[in-house]
């Protein structure tokens, strides 16, 4: 069928007019949108051909010369575009004289912001009965040649700062030096024996970089670590061949500080790549984690990209022809912006110091009571660089016992109330008892604000408070809602189901699960007097959607808080913190149970979380924490 494809290309009509007569008193021959009467059109030459540059694969097609030229020529042009390629369609087809045929190609390439589109035209000769490719350079760009290929390069845009709570850039771009083996600069027999010195030097697996060396060619620079400048070994030049190159890098005051909260850069992963629609590729740097990746359109501005005409390399002995370089291509860079958080340097920097000989995963949040704003959100390095401290989703333990008791509150319950505090509690088939150090004089009928400040399981686990009223009072203290609070977040889960699971729920287990951050809000609300959700990010504070506290409800819980500091199992925090609650919680396997200690805390400034995965009780374990940040 002469027009069998018709539907899938687009066919213009031309005028059709003659050229003034010559001497021999002929025309010259016109374009046309039909084909001769006597050939078949080309319409099917052109889609195998769109098909195949699509498929960057044109060593099949029919082709005037041999189809292996055009595949190399196809190489070569795109040999410094960094795997960029066109998306290709085919425009109107035109017919010339007897036995030629041209096709316009629409060219549109993922690069920039915008993309980068253009139009070029194959041409056709109808040889031995079939339309043959004529292949050219130009049809890839009008304006290439044999003795010219395509170059893709980008810079990225200086990226922005992340800026403390006064201003100045916690995270910017900053030296770092690259250490590294120029094997050009060593003899070859010499390579091995360099390559394990510097390895030596530089304190990194030396097996593995004697092996990486050796891999690469004679002339190769192998990188063996990239360090700061203070790190770089004073007896370097005595390796031969070791070289110290400075590169830009976006980096912190140290490489641990605030790594989980802030996060990290680095070059895209190939599912970035395929969501961002064309304007992240391989060559980019992006932010991969934290708020590096979630502000990283603001953050990394626009690079500069350009697509420029370039000479090929001739092989040796060769004369290259003259090509003028010229840009294609080019998208401009945009200064990047940079975000303000909440973060104090100094406080950030002394918690972590606090838990860095901590075993385990441990943490340390504090809350300014003024803003709300985070001024330090730090966990153990044993916890690596996932933010537990801020997404974590730990038992609370007794810590949400301030929950509890603002339930209660609101069902009439008073400081000076009396509860019942059993030795044990028997819930449908399981029982409740109180932890081993419980004093035996509170038990029985005691004041709430005695079974708060020794922290009595019994007494709340039997609370007379349902699961909505206690979601209620959660929500109220900043917990049990999911808010977008402009960073990775977690505030808890306050969802028991049948009636054992909602007295564990009262004392901080079962279905109730919190972050450090989320405990930390809870002692930030008491504090200040009304429901915090605590904010890192300048401009992305999120807004309670709870019942708000009233101020007596606030002077109930505060006088709840000051008796566990005063005579309670906070004790330890007198003279620092002015109310507080501590916290046990057991997880684990039947028979093999591991306890996490807790411990919330507020004075006139700030709240305070401190946990400990694996530890022996808050007073003990979790509070000395907090004695150490804030001593």
């Amino acid at each position: 069928m002469r027009r069998l494809l018709t539907v899938l290309l687009v066919t213009t009509l031309c005028l059709v007019g003659c050229a003034p007569d010559g001497d021999d008193g002929e025309s010259t021959p016109t374009s046309t949108a039909q084909p001769p009467a006597d050939l078949p059109a080309a319409d099917d030459a052109v889609t195998s051909l769109v098909a195949a540059l699509n498929e960057h694969d044109v060593s099949e097609l029919t082709t005037v010369n041999a189809a292996s030229d055009a595949q190399a020529d196809f190489t070569t042009i795109f040999t410094g575009m960094d795997e960029i390629y066109p998306s290709v369609t085919a425009g109107a087809i035109t017919y010339d004289g007897a036995d030629g045929a041209s096709a316009t190609l629409n060219m549109d390439y993922p690069l920039g912001l915008n993309g980068w589109s253009y139009t070029s035209t194959a041409s056709f000769r109808y040889v031995t009965d079939t339309w043959r490719l004529d292949w050219q350079p130009s049809i890839i760009h009008p304006d290439l040649t044999s003795a010219s290929r395509m170059r893709h390069t980008q810079t990225a845009a200086k990226r922005g700062a992340i800026n403390d709570r006064d201003g100045n850039a916690i995270v910017e771009e900053r030296s770092l030096y690259e250490i590294g083996l120029d094997k050009s600069k060593v003899e070859e027999a010499e390579w091995e024996t360099a390559a394990g010195d510097l390895a030596d030097l530089l304190d990194i697996d030396k097996k593995s970089y004697v092996e990486k060396v050796l891999a690469n060619g004679p002339k190769a620079y192998v990188v063996g670590a990239k360090v700061r400048q203070s790190a770089i070994p004073t007896n370097i030049s005595d390796v031969p061949g070791a070289m110290v190159r400075e590169v830009r890098a976006v980096l912190g005051p140290s490489d641990s500080f605030a790594v989980p909260i802030l996060g990290a850069v680095g070059a895209p992963s190939a599912e970035q790549i395929e969501e961002s629609a064309g304007t992240l590729t391989s060559a980019d740097i992006v932010g991969t984690s934290g708020l590096q990746a979630r502000y990283d359109e603001t953050l990394r501005g626009v690079p500069l990209v350009k697509v420029d005409l370039v000479a090929r390399k001739v092989a040796a002995g060769e004369t290259a022809e003259p090509v003028e370089e010229k840009t294609l291509f080019q998208q401009d860079a945009s200064v990047s912006s940079s975000i303000s958080i909440s973060l104090d340097r100094n406080l950030q920097t002394k918690a972590e110091k606090v838990l860095k000989s901590q075993k385990g995963t441990a943490a340390l949040v504090v809350i300014d009571l003024h803003d709300g704003g985070v001024l330090a959100a730090a966990q153990s390095e044993a916890a690596g660089t996932y933010p537990y401290v801020t997404y974590g989703k730990y038992a609370p333990g007794s810590t949400f016992k301030v929950a509890t008791s603002l339930a209660m509150l609101r069902k009439g319950k008073e400081p000076s109330s009396t509860v019942n505090c059993p030795n044990s509690l028997k819930v449908n088939t399981y029982t409740f008892g109180n932890y081993s150090g419980y004093p035996s004089s509170a038990t029985g009928k005691v004041p709430m604000e005695t079974a708060f400040k020794y922290s009595c399981n019994t007494a709340f686990a039997g609370a007379n408070v349902s699961a909505k009223q206690l979601h209620a009072a959660a929500a109220s203290l900043g917990v049990g809602v999911d808010y977008d609070a402009g960073f990775t977040a977690y505030f808890g889960t306050v969802d028991p189901g049948n009636k054992i699971d909602l007295a564990a729920s009262k004392i901080g287990q079962g279905q109730v699960t919190m972050s450090p951050l989320g405990m930390a809000a809870v002692a930030a609300s008491v504090g200040s007097g009304q429901t915090t959700i605590p904010w890192l990010v300048e401009g992305e504070a999120a807004k309670s959607t709870a019942a708000p506290l009233s101020s007596t409800e606030t002077k109930q819980l505060r006088q709840l808080m000051k008796a566990t500091v005063d005579s309670g199992t906070a004790t330890k925090l007198q003279g620092i913190m002015t109310g507080a609650k501590s916290g046990t919680a057991q997880w684990g396997k039947t028979g093999d149970l591991k306890t996490s200690a807790w411990m919330i805390a507020y004075n006139d400034d700030v709240a305070v979380a401190s946990f400990v995965e694996v530890g022996d009780s808050g007073g003990t374990t979790a509070a000395p924490l907090i004695v150490k940040l804030f001593s």
